[in-house]
C-alpha cells in the first residue's frame, strides 16, 4: 500500500510539472482610447516589422490575448492602421527623464486608457502616412515598471558612479529581465568583477534563467582572457582555417552581416582602401549571418577580394571574439589588431574614409 501511494504522488508531481512547463504565457491587452479611428491594432516584437498578432479596434477599443512559447519577458509593441491607411505608431511615456519607450513588456495584463496624443519626431519627417503618438499612460505588470523606470542610457558606460546606478535599479527591481537584458546587450563594457557584482545582486528567478545563466558562463570565461585564443573559423569554401596571416604585423577585422545595411553601404569604400593598404594589412570580414546561403548570396554580389568568414551566435567560439575584441553585437564594428591580438583602434557603425583612415593608420 505504501509503494501504490509513493507512485501515486509521483504521477501527481510528473502530470503538475508536464502542465507547468507546457502552460504558455498569456498577454492580455485592453485598449480604450476615444481618439483613436477604427481600424486594425497590431501586436509586434522585435522589430514593426515582425507583427505577431492584430485585432479589430472599434471605438477605441480593442482587446489582444497573446499566447508567448517563451515563458520569459520581452520587448513587444503595438501600432495602428485606420481605415484610410494611416498608420500610427505608438510610443510610452516613462519615468525617466527625456527618454520614452517604443516598447512596454509582456506582463500577463497591459491596460492602456484614455487619449493619445499626435507628436513629431525630432531630426526626422516620417511620410504623410505616418503618424507618431504617445500613447495614455499604461497599466501594467511589473517587468515593464522595471523598464519605465529604468531606461537604457545606464548601460553605456562602467563609471563607479554608473555602477552604483545600475546596483541600485537591481536592488528596486531584482525580478527585472530588461536590466538583465541590457546588461548582456553591454557586457563588453563592464570588467568581469562589475559583472560578477550586478549579477549576484538578482532575485532566484531571474538566476535560473537561460539569459543569466550565459551571461554568467560568457563572464567566467572572459576571467580567462589570456588563455583564449583565436578561433578558426569557416571560410566562404566552407572549411575551418586560422583566420589570421601572422606575415602581416597588422589586420583590420570587419564584423558585418548581409542584412545589415550600413555594412552593405560601407563595402565601396572598403575596396577602395583595401587597394591602398593591403600590402601593410591584412583585411577580413566576419560575417554574424545565421544563415549561410544568405552570406554566400551576399559574397557573390558584393565581390570583396579579402579573406571572408562567417560564425554565428550559436557557435561556442563567438564568445570568444567577444570576449577578445569587446564586440557586443552592434555592426558594422572595424578593429585594427596586431599578431597578438592586441585591440589597436576600433569604430563602430556606418564609417567616412576619415574614420576609417584613422582606424587604419594606428
Amino acid at each position: 500500500m505504501k509503494i501504490r501511494k509513493n507512485i501515486f504522488l509521483h504521477l501527481i508531481i510528473l502530470l503538475t510539472c508536464i502542465y507547468s512547463c507546457n502552460k504558455k504565457q498569456t498577454v492580455r491587452i485592453v485598449g480604450d482610447i476615444p481618439n483613436l479611428p477604427d481600424g486594425i491594432m497590431y501586436l509586434w516584437t522585435g522589430t514593426m516589422l515582425d507583427k505577431i498578432d492584430s485585432v479589430q479596434t472599434i471605438k477605441g477599443h480593442f482587446e489582444i490575448n497573446h499566447d508567448f512559447k517563451e515563458k520569459l519577458p520581452i520587448y513587444i509593441g503595438i501600432f495602428h492602421r485606420d481605415k484610410k491607411n494611416v498608420q500610427r505608431v505608438f510610443g510610452f511615456i516613462t519615468n525617466v527623464p527625456k527618454w520614452g519607450s517604443p516598447t512596454f513588456m509582456s506582463d500577463p495584463l497591459i491596460t492602456i486608457k484614455g487619449n493619445m496624443e499626435e507628436y513629431t519626431p525630432v531630426n526626422f519627417t516620417p511620410s504623410p502616412s505616418v503618424i507618431f503618438v504617445n500613447s495614455p499612460r499604461i497599466k501594467a505588470g511589473k517587468q515593464t515598471e522595471a523598464l519605465y523606470n529604468t531606461g537604457d542610457a545606464i548601460f553605456t558606460n562602467n563609471s563607479p558612479d554608473n555602477i552604483d546606478v545600475i546596483k541600485e535599479k537591481i536592488k528596486k527591481y531584482p525580478y527585472s529581465y530588461h536590466i538583465l537584458y541590457n546588461i548582456i546587450g553591454n557586457k563588453t563594457v563592464f570588467n568581469t568583477t562589475q559583472t560578477d557584482e550586478l549579477l549576484n545582486l538578482f532575485d532566484e528567478e531571474v538566476k535560473q534563467s537561460n539569459p543569466y545563466k550565459k551571461l554568467l558562463k560568457y563572464n567566467n570565461k572572459a576571467k580567462e582572457i589570456g588563455n583564449i585564443k583565436m578561433p578558426e573559423l569557416e571560410n566562404s569554401n566552407g572549411k575551418k582555417v586560422s583566420v589570421l596571416d601572422k606575415n602581416y604585423k597588422k589586420h583590420l577585422l570587419v564584423f558585418w552581416a548581409s542584412w545589415c545595411g550600413p555594412c552593405r553601404m560601407e563595402i565601396p569604400m572598403l575596396k577602395k582602401e583595401y587597394e591602398k593598404y593591403n600590402k601593410d594589412v591584412e583585411f577580413i570580414s566576419i560575417s554574424i549571418d545565421e544563415e549561410n546561403n544568405a552570406w554566400k548570396k551576399a559574397l557573390s554580389e558584393e565581390k570583396m577580394s579579402w579573406k571572408q568568414f562567417i560564425i554565428n551566435s550559436e557557435n561556442p567560439a563567438y564568445n570568444d571574439l567577444q570576449i577578445l575584441f569587446k564586440f557586443n553585437n552592434t555592426i558594422p564594428y572595424t578593429i585594427l589588431i596586431d599578431n597578438n591580438m592586441k585591440v589597436l583602434s576600433s569604430s563602430t557603425g556606418l564609417s567616412s574614409e576619415e574614420e576609417f583612415n584613422r582606424v587604419i593608420n594606428k
